[in-house]
C-alpha cells in the first residue's frame, strides 16, 4: 500500500530570489550600524557635552548678558556633541564650528532683514548659510539650524552676533578643546598631511584589506566617525589600489624583461629549437624574421604536446626526448609556433602586463621597440617578481 507524497513546496525563481536579496540589502540601510564605542568613551561623550554646555552658559550669563538675548542659543548643543563626539571630524574643528556657525548666523540675520515673511527668510537663511560654508571651508551643520532660528525669531539687532553667539562659539571651543585634550583626545586634530613624502609601505599595510580588518581598526580607534562604515571601506580600498598602481606606474617593462632575449627563426629545426631553449634554460622562445621583427612564438609546451601526438600514450618520458631529437629533426619551428602574438612596448607600463596575462593566459609576452624590432621577454614569473617587490618595499623611481 502506497502512501501519498506530500506535495513539495514550490520553488523560487531565480528572478525572485535575487530580487528578495536586493529587498533585504536595501531595508538594512535603515537600521545603523553599531557604535564603535566603549562605556569608557561613552561616559567620556555624555559628561564632557554636560559640563562645556554648563560651563558656557555661566560664561554668558556673566559676561554682558542682556535681558532680551538669550544665554545660549539651541545650535550650541549640536555643536557641543560633534566638538566633544567626534573631535577628529572635519567639522568640529575651530575654523568650522566659529566661522561656520558665525556666517550662518548673519546669514540668517541679513535674511531677516530683506525678507518680512519668517518662512522664506528661513529658507532664504538656510541657504545661503550653506553657500558661505561650502565656499569659505567652513562646513558645520549646527551652522544651518542657528540660521534658520535667527531667521524664525526674527532678530534685528545685530549685537545678537557678538552675545550670545560669538561668546558662546568661543568659549565653547576652548573648553572643549580643554576637555578633549585632559580625557586623551587630540584636539584640534590635523587635517592635512605632517609629511609630503610618501611613509614606506609594509607587506601588512599593503595586503588586501577585509572587513574583519577594518572592524579591528574601528574597535582599537574607539571614536565616533561622521562617515558610514561602507563609505570608509571603500575609501581605504581606493587608497590600497591607487597605492599599488603608484608603485608600480612608473615601471616600464625595459626595467623588468629578460635581455639580450634568445629567439629562433621560422626556418630554424625543432630539434634546434629544443637545443636552443635546454641550453639558455628557457621555456619560450620568440620567433623572428630577417629584420627581427616577432612573427611568432614557440614554447616548451609547444615541442611536448607536438612529442606526445607523435608518440603513444605509453612511452616514457626518454622516447619522447628521443623523438624530439631523432624523428623531427626535420620539422621546422614554423610548422608548430603560435603566429598570434601578444606584444608590448619596452617603455608600456608592466601594470598594464597584469590585464594582458590575465585575459589571454599567456606565460610569455615579447618586448618590442617603436619600430617593432623584438629586444626582450616578459615571463609571469618576471611579473610576480616585480609585484612582490612593489608591496614590499618601496621603489626609487627618478
Amino acid at each position: 500500500m502506497s502512501s501519498a507524497r506530500p506535495p513539495s513546496p514550490p520553488r523560487s525563481s531565480p528572478g525572485t530570489t535575487s530580487r528578495r536579496a536586493r529587498l533585504q540589502l536595501w531595508w538594512r540601510n535603515f537600521l545603523p550600524s553599531a557604535a564603535h564605542v566603549n562605556g569608557l568613551e561613552l561616559a567620556r561623550m555624555v559628561v564632557g557635552a554636560m559640563v562645556v554646555l554648563w560651563l558656557t552658559g555661566l560664561a554668558s550669563q556673566t559676561w554682558g548678558q542682556h535681558d532680551h538675548t538669550p544665554w545660549l542659543f539651541a545650535a550650541m548643543g549640536a555643536s557641543a556633541l560633534l566638538l566633544i563626539g567626534t573631535p577628529s571630524s572635519p567639522m568640529a574643528q575651530p575654523w568650522p564650528v566659529i566661522g561656520g556657525s558665525l556666517l550662518s548666523a548673519l546669514a540668517g540675520w541679513v535674511a531677516v532683514l530683506v525678507f518680512p515673511d519668517p518662512l522664506l527668510a528661513a529658507a532664504v537663511a538656510v541657504g545661503l548659510a550653506i553657500m558661505l560654508m561650502v565656499v569659505l571651508r567652513c562646513l558645520h551643520p549646527p551652522g544651518a539650524a542657528l540660521a534658520m532660528w535667527m531667521a524664525i525669531q526674527g532678530w534685528h539687532d545685530v549685537s545678537i552676533l557678538l552675545n550670545p553667539v560669538a561668546l558662546n562659539l568661543v568659549v565653547l571651543v576652548l573648553l572643549a578643546t580643554a576637555y578633549n585634550r585632559m580625557t586623551g583626545k587630540r584636539y584640534p586634530a590635523p587635517q592635512h598631511s605632517q609629511k609630503p613624502q610618501a611613509v614606506q609601505p609594509s607587506r601588512a599595510s599593503s595586503a588586501h584589506i577585509e572587513g574583519g580588518d577594518l572592524d579591528e581598526a574601528l574597535a582599537r580607534f574607539n571614536g565616533v566617525l561622521d562617515v558610514s562604515r561602507a563609505d570608509l571601506e571603500a575609501l581605504l580600498q581606493g587608497a590600497s589600489q591607487a597605492a599599488f598602481k603608484r608603485t608600480l606606474g612608473n615601471v616600464r617593462c625595459e626595467d623588468v624583461m629578460s635581455h639580450p632575449v634568445h629567439a629562433t627563426r621560422p626556418e630554424s629545426s625543432i630539434k634546434d629549437a629544443w637545443s636552443l631553449m635546454q641550453q639558455h634554460r628557457v621555456k619560450a622562445l620568440p620567433v623572428v624574421d630577417a629584420a627581427q621583427r616577432v612573427v611568432g612564438i614557440i614554447t616548451a609546451t609547444d615541442l611536448l604536446n607536438h612529442a606526445l601526438t607523435a608518440t603513444p600514450a605509453a612511452l616514457s618520458s626518454k622516447l619522447k626526448h628521443w623523438v624530439l631529437r631523432k624523428k623531427d629533426a626535420g620539422q621546422l619551428v614554423a610548422d608548430l609556433m603560435t603566429a598570434e602574438v601578444s606584444q608590448v612596448g619596452s617603455y608600456d607600463r608592466i601594470v598594464d602586463l597584469i590585464a594582458v596575462f590575465s585575459r589571454a593566459k599567456l606565460h610569455h609576452v615579447p618586448v618590442v621597440t617603436q619600430q617593432g624590432k623584438l629586444v626582450g621577454i616578459i615571463s609571469q614569473t618576471d611579473l610576480m617578481r616585480e609585484m612582490a617587490a612593489a608591496l614590499s618595499l618601496p621603489r626609487d623611481d627618478a
